[in-house]
Parts: C-alpha cells; structure tokens; sequence
C-alpha cells in the first residue's frame, strides 16, 4: 500500500516533502521494535512499562527506515521522520487504513464494564449462531470464529491486531464481531477506528485503579464511557449506580435494562434452582409492549443481567424471540460458575471471580444453595493496586467458613506479600484462614478437606491456563488440577 493511503485522515508534519513520501510503498507496520523489517514503518507508542521511542535504534537495525513519533528526535541518515500528536490515536488510524477498514461492512458490538463482559459476548454469539449468522469474537478468552482460535496478550488487542483480526474475519465470511471492550482498550485508542453499530454497558465498580491501569475512578469510568461516543446504539444497565452518568454523556440513542427500576427491557418472575446440580434460572423479560420468558443454565442475579443485555442486543438486529430463548438454555461459558462433576458428596465450582465484586456475586449465589461449608481459594494479582486484594480478602473474610489464600498472577511480586496482606482481613473474622502460596497445594488442600454438602469455590482463574510469574507465563490450570487432586484423594490414576 502507498504511504499516502496509510497516513489518509492524520495530521502530521515530516522532514521530508509530501511528494517524497506519497509514493513510497509500504508492506507493513510495525509498533515492536522486534518485528520490524525493510519497508515497514515503525510507529513508537508509549505502553504502559515502556516507551517505543526509546526502540527507534532496534527497530532501525531490523530495517525499518520510516518512523512515526510524538517526540522530536534525531533519526539516522536516510531515514524519514512524520511526527503526530499522539501516536497511539496514529496507528490506530493507519491500521484501519492498512486494513481497508473491515469494520465498516461488518456489524459490531462492544461490550464494557467491570463484570460480565465475556459472559455476554459468549451469549450473543451464541444466539446470533442459532440465528444463522457467522460471528466471531475477541476478548478475554481469545479471537474465535468459525474453527480458528488465537489468542491474546489484552482482553482488547492493540489498535493493529484489532484491525488486522477484523480483515481476518471479513475475509472468512463473518458477519457479526462481538468485541469486549476493556477500560485499558478505549483509554489507549486500541478501537478508536472500530465502527461500532453496538455498545453495551454491563456495570462498574471500583477496579483496575493504580500506577499501571487508570489513577482514579473518574478516568476509569470515562475510559468506558467512550465506548458511547463511538458507537451508533447503546445498551446500559441502569440498575448500576453509574449507569444514568454513561446515558447522560453519551453520543447516541440508549435503550435500557434493568430488574430493579423502569427500563426499556426489565427482568421479573425471576425465579432461581435450589438444586445446585441444575444450576439454572427462570425469568420473564418485559418490554415496552411484550412479555417473553427464558431459561439460562447458570445461576445468580449478575448472569441474569449478562443475559437481559444479550437479549436486548441481538433484538436489535432483529433475531426472533424463540431462536434466543432456545439458544440461551443451552449456553455454557468455560470458568464462569462451572460446576465440577467430580465427587458425589460435595461439590467443586470454577470462577474467574478475580475482583471484589465478581467475588461476592459467586459467594453470595453459592451461599443460596445453603452448602455445609463454603470453602473459598483465592488470591490476587502482583504489582497493583491493594484495594483489590483487601475487596476480595473481606468479602472472603465476612461471608466464606474456610478460605485458601494462595497466589494468582503474581508477576514480580512475592506471592506471600501479596497472602499476608490478604490475611489482614481474618483478623476476629470466623472465617478460618489458610496460607499456601503454591496454587497447586491450594488446591489440592481444598479438595482433601471436603467434607459431605461442602462446596469449593476455586477463585481467579477461570478459564485461563497459565499464571504470570516474573514476567512469564507459566501453564496452570486450575480444572485440571482440581482433576488430579480428586483422582489422587480417590486413589484413581
């Protein structure tokens, strides 16, 4: 492609003449040093560790000779400099150029909010499937359509892979793209060129703060809202406190969901299994002028929001009422409230329960189904703010019988730093508190020590299949291990 295509709708200055630059042929971009090459340009965005421009040495060494910056710098003879304001917002633009901007003749819909982001966008595609409809998705569990799997670093990927991914699934005949748009992922301009015919709110609630993330909760829940004024339709949860804040301020036309209050779409008649084993919920959804009522295979209040903004967002693209309710009974979502089949006397749940308030959401609806004991194992990532640890460790501390405190993802971080913190919150608690760093004993404790009408709640993890240690990714697996656990207490191989 002509660089004059790639830099179409961006405003920059260059060392060199625009007649010079126009014609020059590009094969690709480039914003790690690592993967630059001849006839790439090389774009230095400023991460949240580290700054490109300090890899504009590297990125030259593999053959990139054009740069794209936001700090005046001196580059080697023969190169070409075009400097922007904002690099981040100039390679998002360049990719969608790059790309021939898939976006524009696929339907998309993003999905913000604290919680319940992957248990929606599985529960639209799965019912715009059932509808007939090709649809991928990208987010916390990865890039899936049709049969292809990748994975990614972020719940949103880089404005480049994003676009990259996109012409992907246009090119293999996709339709629909369900997208979780995570805070960090609007704030750093990553689908700043996503045309969005859908946004969707679920809730917010106070994460993601710190040195690395966002510095306050106002930048946090603005970083949301922006999904708002690049979509052309909203969807919000009103029953969240901050959800009028996100109608106000938004851009385009709002429908609204709620259980508690008068809404567009409102969940009533909710009725919830006692059986643990069925681990399912009833309710009607109410509109304007109809009543229809569903059935959803996981239990809790929160999936029943998850499903209410599902219903309303594949409605707006015209699916018909019985192709959403026979999809929806039959949805499961890998690591989110996942019942263990594995021991007739007491149960084991998975959950990716990783913040206060997933947290409590699962303790909470776990507590309905009146288990002997609960038995929570729990942990919290490294190298961030304490406000989540201490959340998780009181709510844990106030509401569980036995907690496990063992590592997550600690990164750089002593795990027993992060264990001992955790513990403060057990001081006079009745919860009884046990301390193992190694996540496999963790587990492996939990399991010996059920006992008849016990459940065990294995918290954080989830679907993922690794743990983040000094930097590395390490494979875990908490549902495997839990597997292995179970056949050794039962003395199977």
């Amino acid at each position: 492609m002509k660089l004059k295509d790639i830099l179409k709708n961006i405003d920059f200055s260059s060392d060199k003449e625009l007649v010079e630059l126009y014609d020059i042929e590009i094969e690709d971009i480039s914003y790690n040093s690592n993967n630059a090459k001849k006839n790439y340009i090389f774009v230095a965005i400023e991460g949240e560790v580290t700054d490109g421009h300090k890899y504009i040495d590297s990125a030259y060494e593999n053959g990139s000779r054009i740069f794209v910056l936001s700090k005046e710098i001196d580059l080697p003879k023969g190169c070409i400099k075009i400097l922007v304001k904002d690099t981040r917002k100039a390679l998002s633009k360049m990719s969608a150029n790059l790309f021939n901007n898939p976006s524009k003749e696929l339907k998309i819909i993003g999905i913000t909010g604290t919680k319940g982001k992957t248990t929606t966008s599985n529960y639209i595609k799965a019912i715009l499937e059932a509808g007939g409809h090709s649809t991928g998705i990208i987010g916390t569990n990865g890039v899936f359509y049709k049969d292809i799997v990748e994975d990614t670093e972020n719940t949103t990927p880089e404005s480049y892979e994003t676009q990259r991914i996109l012409r992907k699934m246009l090119d293999n005949g996709i339709e629909y793209v369900v997208m979780e748009a995570s805070s960090g992922g609007l704030k750093m301009n990553r689908v700043e060129d996503v045309e969005f015919d859908l946004g969707v709110f679920t809730n917010i609630s106070k994460d993601h703060i710190g040195p690395r993330e966002h510095p306050d909760f106002e930048d946090y829940l603005n970083s949301k809202l922006r999904l708002f004024k690049l979509a052309k339709h909203g969807i919000v949860n009103i029953d969240d406190k901050y959800g009028q804040y996100i109608i106000d301020n938004a851009t385009c036309d709002i429908d609204t969901i709620s259980i508690e209050k008068d809404s567009d779409f409102k969940a009533k008649d909710i009725e919830i299994s006692k059986d643990i084993e069925s681990l399912g919920s009833n309710f009607v959804c109410a509109t304007r002028e109809d009543e229809y009522d569903y059935y959803i295979s996981s239990p809790g209040i929160f999936t029943i929001y998850n499903a209410l903004l599902s219903i309303v967002a594949v409605t707006h693209f015209g699916i018909d009422y019985k192709v959403i309710k026979d999809a929806l009974k039959d949805i499961k979502v890998s690591g989110r409230v996942e019942l263990l089949p594995l021991l007739d006397y007491a149960h084991i749940v998975l959950d990716f329960a990783h913040n206060g308030v997933s947290l409590k959401n699962i303790v909470e609806t776990l507590k309905d189904y009146k288990p002997n004991r609960l038995i929570c194992m729990t942990g919290s990532v490294g190298g961030r703010s304490n406000v989540r640890r201490k959340e998780m460790a009181d709510i844990a501390a106030k509401e569980c019988d036995v907690c496990i405190l063992t590592s997550d993802n600690p990164d750089f971080e002593d795990p027993m730093n992060i264990i001992n913190e955790m513990a403060q919150s057990f001081e006079g608690s009745n919860c009884l508190v046990i301390k193992e760093a190694d996540r496999k004993e963790a587990i492996k404790k939990g399991v010996n020590m059920l006992k008849k009408n016990d459940i065990l709640l294995l918290a954080g993890k989830g679907h993922e299949t690794y743990q983040l240690v000094k930097g590395e990714k390490l494979y875990f697996n908490d549902k495997e291990e839990a597997i292995k656990s179970v056949n050794e207490l039962l003395g199977r191989k």
